[in-house]
């Protein structure tokens, strides 16, 4: 979370020195300055245009940083940048992880209005928590992408039943043993092909649920969120919320690990047929 803070604080700064008003002070030092116009009345040098400028800028740049709806653009401007959604082709996934980044920045805009300062420490964590939540729902959605657009899986479901088929007829219709014991073999890896693409279809289905679950639960917290006061600070309430979104998180956490075995075992008996 450090890190996510620190990005936070340079993009901050960078959208402060790159601001209109930053850069209209800029261009004044630059063309008072470089075209030589002397400082009226007091026909000073143009250099001393710096002496009251530079302090102006330096005001601009820390009046930006410190300005409250900065830091939440900074924020938001940082968070969709980690979670990209160009990566995700899914119309339906891409939507639900774009709600679920904008309970986010809900949560942490309700975060930093608490005016109790132990109150908004501690829900602070809260807020961390959720940017964790976010994460596992970003990659859930990743992975469901990946499977709804992989085609050689989507090929496989049509063309190993088929194949299937095909080779318990050439069995009924072969004559020799030897090929007999061939052909059965051939269908019990098909089988077990199938078997395991049925399991992953099945798991990605499960998988979608869940994630349509998750966004629920992550607008429900948002809700319990705003409902809490400066009286919930060291309440059960409150160690209830951070219960439930650690709940979550670890469900999504087994939902990635469970895909990722799934997906791995077949590959691999993809790669023995």
């Amino acid at each position: 979370m450090n890190n996510l803070r620190q990005r936070t604080f340079w993009t901050m700064l960078q959208n402060a020195v790159f601001s209109p008003l930053s850069a209209l002070v800029i261009a004044a030092a630059i063309l008072l300055v470089g075209l030589g116009v002397p400082v009226p009345v007091l026909n000073l040098p143009p250099a001393t245009w710096l002496i009251g400028l530079v302090p102006l800028w330096l005001a601009v740049v820390g009046l930006s940083i410190t300005n409250r709806k900065a830091g939440e653009q900074a924020a938001s401007q940082v968070f969709r940048e980690q979670f990209n959604l160009s990566q995700i082709s899914n119309q339906h996934l891409r939507a639900v992880v774009n709600q679920a980044i904008a309970y986010r920045e809900r949560i942490d805009k309700a975060v930093t209005q608490f005016p109790d300062a132990a109150m908004k420490t501690r829900l602070q964590d809260v807020a961390d928590q959720v940017q964790e939540w976010v994460t596992r729902i970003y990659s859930l959605a990743q992975r469901l992408d990946a499977y709804r657009s992989d085609t050689i899986i989507a090929n496989d479901l049509r063309a190993v039943p088929q194949s299937i088929q095909q080779l318990q007829a050439r069995l009924g219709a072969e004559g020799d043993e030897s090929v007999q014991v061939e052909v059965r073999e051939t269908i019990a890896r098909r089988q077990g092909q199938l078997d395991m693409l049925k399991r992953l279809d099945t798991a990605m289905d499960r998988a979608e649920l869940q994630l349509e679950n998750t966004l629920t639960a992550l607008g429900t917290v948002y809700s319990q969120l705003l409902l809490i006061d400066a009286r919930d600070v060291n309440s059960a309430k409150t160690q209830r919320l951070r219960d439930s979104i650690s709940d979550q998180v670890t469900s999504l956490q087994d939902m990635l690990t469970s895909l990722d075995e799934v997906y791995s075992s077949q590959q691999s008996m993809t790669s023995r047929n």
